[in-house]
């Protein structure tokens, strides 16, 4: 029976199920190969395939928000504003040192053969004799003769002065409030005037320097010269200490065209700017926008002292009421000053006098540029090391007084204080402490300084380090 089911397992070579095999007989061998998947290629391939799909479905999200966007903003009613965080403006700079004025003296024409053998040049050698003092006299006789002015000369004169004036008038807006201005007789009420400095094309932004009382105006509007309409108009920073304001006027794609036809002024070099310059005063120096008046300035003061600043102003002899506002320009259409009354001589009274625009470019470019420009809070006096060598006290800027609340007061800064250094660097004048807090690289809002003075005590002066945390200039 063993060897008959020996000789059955022996010939069996009929897999189950298959055909032959008996119905639920006893397979002893099963024969079968298990293949396993590939199941790290097939998971690479999926990996892939996802990550260039993510890519693709990214970019077509990014360009379909990019086209559809504006379209959007538009139903709305959102302005779109093409900026980026990169977008600043720059003004151009001068320094006294930069200025090089032509010295060289007028041509003079050579005397003719006839002259110089009639009359000969005195003797430069000795006392002047009777018939040198003749020769001077007779010269100076013969050019007062060779002077002819007559009433064309005038005209000339004023015609020049008019079309330096129509050029300026192109960069003149005046502001006012929406509510203020009569729909039915277009008529404006506390209206001011402002002059356009600078732009940004990308995203078609025009900045307007005016005075500080613009920016109590409620929704301000601008009417640009030769334009009719207004246009609204944001606030974009003020300056109490200086007494100006700077305005925004930002244009959507359909205003390309006003954008593009608009002017802003160039900004002259202030330091070739002397006694007897003449300048125009444009704006509203009479008090009502769209006056002007010319003349020659009559005196420069070169340190005019406010908080934390000393600047250049400039007195004319254009004879104005006093609380006009608006500009100085140069006889190339060049904005040179910033009419302003409060730090004015009361000697100078019904006399328009001007801060150099030198001197407000840097707060102009951080106000334009939205960024904060630091405060101190101090009034100060320079200690030059003449006056240093004849009264005994450091060289260095004297507190006269400090502005209450100010970081210099809460830090303890004193009147009578004189500070010599700040943060390392030697400070001597107000101009650097100006640096200091207005320039690219300046000190910023929060940011804790540490300061060097001189104080005096029982033994002479004394120095006593303080840190002062800067504020932010409103």
């Amino acid at each position: 029976m063993a060897d008959k089911r020996d000789d059955e397992m022996k010939n069996s070579k009929t897999a189950p199920g298959e055909e032959g095999s008996p119905k639920g007989g006893e397979q002893p061998y099963i024969r079968e190969k298990i293949v396993k998947p590939k199941r790290r290629s097939r998971f690479l391939a999926v990996a892939i395939g996802g990550f260039f799909g993510a890519v693709l479905f990214g970019l077509i999200a990014c360009v379909s928000f990019v086209w559809i966007y504006p379209y959007v903003s538009k139903m709305h009613g959102d302005d779109v504003v093409e900026t980026t965080t990169a977008e600043r403006i720059t003004l151009p700079t001068h320094s006294e040192e930069q200025t090089v004025e032509d010295t060289t003296p007028p041509e003079t024409e050579e005397p003719t053969t006839e002259e110089s053998t009639e009359e000969s040049t005195p003797d430069s050698e000795g006392a002047l004799l009777p018939g040198d003092k003749e020769w001077i006299e007779r010269s100076i006789d013969r050019k007062i003769k060779d002077i002819k002015v007559d009433v064309r000369d005038i005209e000339n004169y004023a015609r020049e002065i008019q079309k330096i004036y129509q050029s300026v008038e192109k960069s003149l807006v005046t502001i006012v409030s929406q509510a203020s201005v009569d729909p039915v007789f277009q008529t404006e009420q506390g209206a001011v005037s402002g002059i356009m400095f600078s732009h940004l094309d990308s995203s078609r932004t025009i900045f307007i320097l005016t005075d500080y009382e613009a920016a109590s105006i409620q929704d301000p509007v601008i009417r640009f010269s030769g334009v009719s309409g207004y246009v609204p108009a944001q606030l974009r920073g003020t300056d109490s200490i200086m007494g100006l304001a700077i305005l925004c006027v930002q244009f959507d794609e359909t205003q390309e065209e006003l954008y593009k036809s608009l002017n802003c002024i160039e900004l002259g070099n202030t330091y070739q700017i002397r006694a007897g310059s003449l300048v125009i005063a444009v704006g509203a120096p009479y008090r009502s926008c769209g006056t002007m008046g010319y003349g020659t300035v009559v005196e420069m003061r070169y340190d005019q002292m406010a908080v934390d600043t000393a600047f250049r102003m400039y007195y004319t002899n254009i004879n104005a009421p006093e609380g006009g506002t608006g500009f100085l320009v140069n006889m190339s259409g060049q904005l040179i000053g910033l009419i302003n009354s409060r730090y004015k001589d009361p000697v100078m009274q019904g006399f328009i006098a001007a801060v150099a625009t030198e001197e407000l470019t840097g707060i102009m470019t951080n106000m334009a540029n939205q960024d904060d420009t630091s405060y101190f809070g101090i009034i100060g006096q320079n200690i030059t090391q003449a006056i240093s060598v004849a009264s005994g006290m450091p060289e260095g800027i004297y507190v006269t007084s400090v502005q209450q609340d100010s970081p210099a007061y809460q830090a303890g800064i004193m009147g009578g204080d004189i500070i010599t250094m700040i943060s390392s660097k030697s400070i001597t004048r107000m101009n650097q402490l100006k640096e200091v807090l207005t320039t690219q690289g300046r000190h910023l809002p929060g940011e804790t300084v540490k300061v060097i003075v001189m104080r005096l005590g029982r033994d002479g002066y004394v120095e006593v380090p303080i840190s002062v945390t800067l504020g932010a200039r409103k």
